[in-house]
């Protein structure tokens, strides 16, 4: 018996004396003891980003093992009133040779996307939100297969395969007197892993930053009444620049290939964050365009226009606490033009605004912030049902802890 322990423990550091092995949890929870509506009072809890307002407190452990060619990535969440789940990752990885990394299982993918997180964008977002990345530049997610091919320095090319869960609908026909034609297939074909849920990215680390650009596919469609349907996608172009000393510069643009769908927007955005010493500044802009909006009889005419303005003030008092402001304006909803005679008026449809003010302390291996937020659909967690027209404000408390 001894022997057997002994050979299994020489076993064990054999192992571990060629794999690197970590073991990391990321948590944060939100408790909003004021919110008040205009008409209710309430306490409320919630996850990050104001997604659900039932959550409690966001649980993760990440677990990882790696050598010098092959490892394994797994991550499971922990969340009140659900049970234990897989996490955003789950796969193992294996390089055959220097250049090239191989992934199969479950990744969230998010390199290359354009990010930009500033004030409370952490935290609560407005209710109305709509996506993660700036102008639509980001990657598809799900399980399948990643490829990284990095032959020179500073070279990144990145293809992802995806399989879709369940089925793909999509319009296959724009006919002004038929109508739209719908159509739904199993999203298991080859041509549906391969390139209508595979994003492709190209990408290049310079000294003045990153550039990339994202192809991510799309489900085949006609782009004329009686044709047969074409391979779709879309493209997104973006740059991190910091060239200028203090300064980070983020510019994106997404356009689809097919233009005729709903929610065919064409995204462009630009965002800014500027560190003197104690000072932290931060401002974006975002701008959609619908430029084919669907009608009640099926037809189509020029969309219209979407924006997102944002602006943040951080300043530091030392290395412990912090000051944190942010103040956005938002309609994602799209402005629309309404005939008024023989002129043409805008209208902005749900717009949000919303502003906030408070302090964080920033701990160890944690941080804690406290504040005052208010504004008009500024937070999902500070809305009653049925009240998003409100002017509402709220005290939220959050914390994040790390290891």
């Amino acid at each position: 018996m001894k022997k057997i322990v002994g050979i299994i423990a020489a076993a064990a550091l054999a192992a571990t004396a060629f794999a690197e092995i970590n073991i990391g949890s990321w948590n944060r929870g939100v408790f909003v003891p004021f919110a008040y509506d205009g008409d209710t009072l309430r306490s409320l809890e919630g996850p990050s980003w104001g997604v659900d307002a039932t959550g409690g407190i966001r649980t993760g452990l990440s677990f990882s093992a790696s050598s010098e060619n092959a490892g394994v990535v797994f991550d499971i969440h922990g969340n009140p009133g659900a049970s234990i789940a897989m996490g955003d990752n789950a796969y193992a990885w294996v390089k055959p040779v220097d250049m090239l990394t191989v992934k199969f299982g479950k990744m969230d993918n998010n390199w290359g996307r354009l990010d930009h997180c500033f004030g409370t964008w952490d935290y609560w977002r407005f209710s109305n939100e709509r996506g993660e990345g700036l102008a639509g530049v980001g990657r598809q997610n799900g399980r399948g297969a990643e490829i990284t091919l990095q032959p020179v320095e500073g070279l990144v090319i990145d293809y992802e395969a995806n399989f879709d869960y369940g089925t793909v609908t999509y319009d296959t026909v724009i006919d002004p007197e038929k109508g739209v034609t719908t159509t739904t297939t199993a999203g298991n074909h080859t041509y549906n892993v391969m390139w209508e849920n595979s994003s492709t990215m190209i990408g290049y680390q310079a000294d003045f930053g990153f550039i990339r650009a994202i192809i991510n596919g799309q489900a085949a469609r006609s782009y004329k009444a009686g044709e047969d349907t074409k391979p779709a996608a879309t493209f997104g172009l973006a740059a991190d620049i910091t060239a200028i000393e203090n300064l980070t510069l983020k510019v994106g643009f997404g356009i689809p290939t097919y233009l005729q769908s709903s929610d065919s927007y064409v995204k462009a955005a630009v965002a800014a964050d500027y560190n003197l010493d104690a000072l932290a500044l931060h401002a974006q802009v975002s701008l959609d365009v619908l430029p084919n909006k669907k009608k009640a009889d099926n037809n189509y005419e020029l969309g219209n226009m979407g924006f997102n303005v944002g602006a943040g003030v951080d300043y530091a008092f030392n290395d412990a606490w912090k000051l944190v402001t942010d103040v956005r304006f938002q309609s994602w909803s799209n402005t629309e033009t309404e005939a008024d005679g023989a002129d043409t008026k805008i209208k902005l449809v749900d717009p949000s605004f919303g502003a906030y003010i408070g302090l964080q302390q920033n701990l160890t291996n944690a941080s804690f912030a406290f504040g005052a937020m208010f504004g008009k659909r500024s937070m999902n967690i500070a809305n009653s049902t049925g009240k998003a027209d409100d002017f509402t404000f709220a005290v939220p408390l959050s914390m994040t802890v790390s290891f």
